[in-house]
């Protein structure tokens, strides 16, 4: 069998993670030690491992030696993910044929060639460009963050209690469910996680799933959670002075993102260039006060989408839409552009650009 047989047959592989790892591309991995195969490999799913990794992984001792076919060049960088090029160094494999360039990765090749592994590239481009084409076209893309919230006519989230269940109708949250598809990820923080314990699925069987992403700084969120339930990969941004992960966190589903908390608190930002550097461009956002605030205010919304309930709870204390400090000056505010009004059931959606 010829080197292009093999690559095919990493490409038929590849296939297989369809549907299951976007925002990451389509990659299968196929090893060969003697003429025959040993390993086979595919991306199985969003934050799991890598097409290599599985193949080396099924290849075991009969890795060492051999040569690796695989439809993308394998990855060098900590992201979700160990490299995969130190994988395939310790694995002992001697040649390794990709059939793609990756734009996203760095020195991958290099690094390789450094230690004796002989690289060759283009098996197949043309079929491997056309599998990860979607991937390459995501690369290209800016971020884009939306907000999202549900209030009261009086503009709160929660009453006093922290009570939200639920403010908005049914209309609302299935139109939310919905809006959700559309989406990347949808990202919460550690209070409203905690508190309101939500799932940040579309509901849906027939609806993409969005990945889940919570802000938890101290990595203390519990694991009876829904966000730790596996049914889609969860992204847990923290503090990247933790050097104690609980257990648990160090599972199939789960990306631990550590940056550098206090220069997020300063610029969310930092945030959004933590998930684009995972490949995750679309975010919508959805609370708590703090995060809206901290996002709105450090310039990274592109719009929003306000659902307002005919309800007043009043509350000195119950938690308004927008946290944070706020502005001195009325000039200071954030101004909402082509703002557009429709009515779902009882309650009213605004929507906004905000640059």
């Amino acid at each position: 069998m010829n080197g292009n047989k093999y690559m095919q047959l990493a490409l038929d592989l590849a296939q297989k993670g369809k549907g299951r790892v976007y925002t990451n591309p389509l990659v299968g991995c196929v090893i060969v030690k003697d003429n025959k195969i040993v390993g086979r490999g595919w991306h199985q799913c969003f934050g799991g491992n890598h097409a290599e990794v599985n193949a080396i992984i099924d290849a075991g001792k009969n890795a060492e030696g051999a040569d690796l076919y695989v439809t993308l060049e394998p990855c060098n960088s900590y992201g979700k993910r160990t490299p995969c090029t130190l994988t395939i160094i310790k694995a002992g494999i001697k040649r390794v044929y990709y059939a793609v360039p990756d734009s996203n990765v760095s020195g991958g090749r290099e690094i390789l060639e450094r230690n004796n592994i002989k690289v060759h590239e283009g098996l197949l481009k043309k079929q491997s460009r056309i599998l990860i084409k979607d991937y390459l076209k995501h690369l290209k893309n800016k971020p884009k963050v939306s907000i999202k919230a549900a209030m009261t006519l009086d503009g709160k989230i929660a009453t006093y209690e922290y009570d939200s269940k639920w403010i908005t109708s049914e209309k609302s949250r299935n139109f939310v469910h919905k809006m959700r598809a559309r989406y990347d990820a949808v990202l919460v923080g550690m209070n409203t996680a905690l508190k309101d314990n939500p799932i940040l699925t579309t509901h849906s069987k027939n609806l993409k799933n969005p990945i889940r992403v919570v802000i938890d700084s101290g990595l203390k969120l519990p694991k009876s959670h829904h966000l730790f339930d596996a049914c889609v990969p969860t992204v847990i941004v923290y503090d990247l002075n933790i050097t104690n992960i609980p257990k648990y966190l160090n599972r199939e589903g789960i990306i631990l993102s550590p940056v550098n908390i206090d220069a997020a608190k300063k610029d969310f930002s930092v945030i959004i260039k933590k998930l684009d550097s995972l490949s995750i461009k679309r975010i919508l956002i959805e609370g708590g006060s703090e995060i809206i605030a901290s996002a709105l205010f450090s310039d990274v919304v592109d719009d929003i989408y306000f659902f307002i309930a005919p309800k007043i709870t009043g509350g000195r204390t119950a938690i308004s839409v927008v946290g944070g400090t706020g502005v001195k000056k009325m000039s200071e505010s954030l101004c909402i552009k082509n703002m557009k009004v429709k009515k779902i059931g009882p309650d009213l959606l605004i929507t906004g650009q905000i640059r």
